[in-house]
């Protein structure tokens, strides 16, 4: 059976945590005796060749994060200008998805209310958005009494539907929740340059996060902290975090991205 994104990271920094004791274990050790080809000098006895050696000072290494990579705390800022890309933005048939924790911190009230507000479906709904029923009213040419009935029973379906998926594939970090894609974006379609452009500006990545898992274990701590397993294509979402921690100015963000796993 696969491994989740958090079994995996789990079993990472057991071993970390295994080779550490191992190293301090091998450090501990006495040394035993080795024989020196030291050149003899004139103070010292030609017989004596063979001594224990002394044990040179070592430096003890600073503490390695768990697992890999380093947790980057994400500052929030105030709302820039535009900014026209200088490069077509990254929008590979095959991103190279790359797995990331994202920890969350403050209040428990505005923490819950953020946990609330960022869970979502986990998928971009392409296409003209047929629950609306200004949106159908431009498709249908004729707008006579059998129009409005059939454009009122299309999205009568069309909310049912949403709301089924909604509850049955809901993801607890969902970008477009906290950062949505217009509307009129999402009718151009996945492969308008248009619509990549905003993802690149907007998200830092190409598709919406995959694998998406909310973390447990965390040792309890006097500041609530709420944390997610997830991956992105491509890149890491700074431009999406960086605008979802300037929403929410009074928790803090921190993510750290897994290169190796």
């Amino acid at each position: 059976m696969p491994q989740t994104t958090a079994e995996i990271i789990a079993d990472v920094d057991a071993m970390v945590a295994r080779l550490e004791a191992y190293r301090l274990e091998l450090e501990a050790r006495p040394v035993a005796h080795g024989y020196s080809e030291t050149i003899s000098t004139g103070d010292e006895d030609p017989e004596t060749g063979f001594r224990v050696p002394t044990r040179p000072t070592l430096s003890r290494p600073a503490p390695r994060p768990p697992a890999s990579g380093t947790a980057f705390p994400i500052l929030g800022s105030g709302p820039a200008e535009p900014e026209t890309l200088p490069a077509p933005p990254l929008f590979s048939p095959q991103p190279d998805w790359l797995a990331h924790v994202l920890t969350v911190t403050g209040p428990e009230a505005v923490l819950n209310q953020f946990r609330v507000e960022a869970a979502g479906t986990g998928r971009l709904s392409w296409g003209p958005d047929i629950s609306d029923p200004g949106e159908l009213g431009g498709i249908f040419p004729a707008q006579d009494a059998r129009t409005t009935a059939l454009i009122d029973q299309i999205v009568q379906s069309q909310r049912g539907l949403l709301a089924r998926g909604a509850g049955s594939s809901s993801v607890p970090f969902d970008l477009n929740a906290l950062c949505p894609m217009p509307l009129d974006l999402l009718a151009l379609g996945p492969a308008s340059p248009t619509t990549q452009s905003w993802l690149w500006q907007h998200w830092g990545t190409s598709r919406p996060l995959q694998q998406v898992d909310v973390m447990d274990g965390h040792p309890k701590e006097n500041t609530p902290r709420w944390s997610v397993s997830f991956w992105s294509a491509d890149w890491t979402p700074w431009a999406a975090l960086q605008a979802i921690a300037t929403r929410w100015p009074d928790l803090s963000f921190s993510i750290r991205p897994l290169y190796n796993v």
